[in-house]
């Protein structure tokens, strides 16, 4: 049957090497199968394998080994109103060696919850599964139309089998790295497409939790900015907000085990890894101006530590900065993060009320020595502006403005989208 009786065991337990005897056999090291699709939807989807058998797989000749898959339904039957696409290998590939490419995967026509298999095939003959080795199963929701989360897709070097279970929308399942946390460990999610973004949640099912890790965002893959950090024995769930940016990957990237770093009586001494649900929090592009140097006015919403907004020039009354947030939302608090010695050391926050037509005053300072770090009533606002008060023989920089703002609404396979 496709479908195990415990969500959390494998339909097939993933042996780290096949029987010996079997000429056919293969480890799937890697994927990231989507785990919705609309009906019909084609997709290609990475993944990795290893040979693990006797035999050498052959791209082309009388018996090519090829890449395929088959979908079943909620009762365990085969789909058959799927189109159905091989994928051919890149090269021969030797036992031992190991490939990654990218496969064909057309859904089904009817919408429904599937289980599919990835499995290779000796064209002719038979699949490997038939052959002794076990293919390698992800869930799949099939949608009547493209969902906000259709092409979602995760994955990890540890346990591939499993990652779906941080997408499948059920808080009681899991993704377990099924070994202690360690440096160098990772897990990836992609969106499918780039789209602006200020929130991300990595959320464990009470236990779990990334020790220590460095949370990166990209818009192509390649280039990527950190927005989040946790030095030791991080005992929360992940949960990362940011200015907004254009995003399509999010990756967790382990620093090192619970208590490598430093001690802490309550963290057990092992710890496997394990992530159940992902949120995303849609956001709107924020822009900034400033009274002085308002072409480098973004580099303070950029979320990059590398670079700063600087007003050039000693603070003055009157100076000031504005954050456009693209629509209005429910503010209750900023800070501003500025190099030592470049804060502002008088200031005040107003607000814009669209319904009032004025400003209106949020936060006052006149004998500030630190970073900008305040709280204040909600209040709904499209425009934040800060205004110095007090002169000073420093510049005023900005290395990164956060402001906190309501975020109630979070997009993922669990949520209405």
């Amino acid at each position: 049957m496709p479908y195990p009786r415990d969500p959390k065991e494998p339909m097939y337990p993933p042996p780290e090497t096949p029987p010996a005897e079997n000429a056919w056999a293969a480890l799937f090291l890697a994927q990231d199968t989507p785990v919705s699709l609309a009906a019909g939807q084609t997709v290609s989807v990475n993944l990795r394998l290893k040979n693990v058998g006797m035999c050498a797989w052959a791209p082309n000749g009388d018996k090519p080994i090829h890449l395929g898959y088959k979908w079943f339904d909620a009762a365990g039957h085969r789909q058959l109103d799927a189109d159905d696409r091989r994928t051919a290998l890149p090269a021969e590939i030797a036992p031992g060696e190991e490939t990654a490419f990218g496969a064909v995967l057309c859904a089904p026509y009817t919408p429904g919850r599937y289980h599919l298999e990835w499995d290779l095939a000796i064209e002719g003959t038979k699949w490997f599964a038939e052959k002794g080795n076990p293919p390698l199963g992800v869930p799949v929701s099939i949608t009547d139309r493209p969902r906000d989360v259709s092409g979602w897709r995760v994955e990890s070097n540890l346990n591939p089998q499993e990652v779906a279970f941080a997408l499948d929308g059920d808080p009681r399942t899991f993704w377990d790295s099924r070994m202690p946390q360690a440096r160098g460990q990772w897990f990836r999610l992609n969106v499918s497409t780039p789209r602006v973004a200020d929130g991300i949640q990595f959320l464990s099912p009470g236990k779990g939790f990334p020790a220590s890790y460095c949370l990166r965002v990209a818009q192509d893959g390649k280039t990527f900015t950190e927005i989040a950090r946790a030095a030791a024995n991080n005992t929360h769930d992940l949960v990362a907000v940011f200015a907004p940016q254009p995003i399509q990957y999010a990756q967790i990237d382990l620093l090192g085990g619970v208590g490598q770093v430093a001690s802490a009586p309550q963290v057990p001494p092992l710890s496997y890894w394990m992530i159940s649900e992902i949120l995303v929090h849609v956001g709107t592009v924020w822009t900034a101006s400033a009274s002085h140097n308002g072409g480098a006015a973004a580099h303070a919403i950029d979320n990059r530590a590398d670079t700063v907004w600087s007003s050039g020039s000693p603070q003055e009354a009157g100076m000031w900065f504005q954050i456009d947030l693209g629509r209005v939302e429910t503010v209750s608090g900023l800070m501003l993060i500025s190099p030592a010695g470049e804060n502002p050391v008088g200031f005040r926050i107003a607000t814009w009320n669209a319904r009032a037509s004025r400003w209106q005053v949020a936060h006052e300072n006149l004998n500030n020595r630190a970073s900008v770090d305040v709280a204040f009533a909600a209040t709904p606002t499209q425009f934040i502006n800060i205004q110095l008060l007090q002169p000073s023989e420093q510049p005023w920089s900005i290395q990164e403005a956060r402001v906190v703002r309501e975020m109630d609404t979070w997009l993922g396979p669990g949520g209405s989208d």
